[in-house]
């Protein structure tokens, strides 16, 4: 008897949490914009980009002597000023400038490697990637990403609900007729129970 009211159990778990998580999708749609997301990212990439840039900084500063080391230096120094400016003076201008570092100087920097360009490339296409992104969502185009991306989690709220409503109705029907298919035998659970 334990394992049906447990399967039973686990199925309105389920369906409990897949509508709430459904719930929490749909509210954050009209909560939530791209622009907020946006300027969250931004924040996040110009922190990450100030700590990366540092031991590139530090590099150029002990190589200073070898031009690999002046051009750490300069790049380094300049990462670390558009990474600030990513955190305080988000912007269209700003945003631009940022994407144009993060794609120029890291090709740049696989072009003059001495490591070779594939190694070099391994360390140097997330910040590429980041600047394509940066570039493909401007913040000129935030109106248009915030209507887009409030439809985009308000259908994916209500598929939610609607897969965690549909599976637990499929979960019952099968739970009911493997119950009608059972034998009824109430005496052997009894008596076993009983015996404990």
């Amino acid at each position: 008897m334990n394992l049906k009211k447990n399967v039973l159990a686990n199925m309105i778990i389920s369906l409990i949490i897949g509508v709430l998580l459904g719930t929490v999708l749909v509210v954050l749609s009209s909560v939530l914009s791209f622009s907020d997301l946006l300027f969250w990212g931004l924040v996040i990439v110009g922190i990450i980009t100030i700590i990366s840039n540092v031991p590139e900084l530090v590099h150029g500063i002990m190589n200073i002597k070898n031009p690999t080391g002046i051009v750490d230096l300069i790049f380094s120094a300049i990462g670390i000023v558009l990474g600030f400016m990513m955190i305080f003076m988000q912007g269209t201008i700003v945003t631009v400038i940022v994407a144009i570092y993060l794609i120029i100087f890291p090709i740049i920097r696989v072009i003059i490697s001495r490591k070779g360009w594939k190694n070099q490339i391994s360390d140097e296409w997330v910040k590429i990637l980041i600047g394509v992104l940066l570039l493909a969502f401007l913040p000129a185009l935030t109106n248009a990403a915030n209507d887009v991306f409030g439809l985009i989690l308000l259908i994916a709220g209500w598929v939610v609900i609607a897969i965690s409503v549909i599976l637990f109705a499929i979960s019952l029907v099968a739970y009911i007729s493997v119950l009608k298919k059972a034998p009824k035998d109430n005496t052997v659970e009894g008596t076993a129970e009983e015996k404990e």
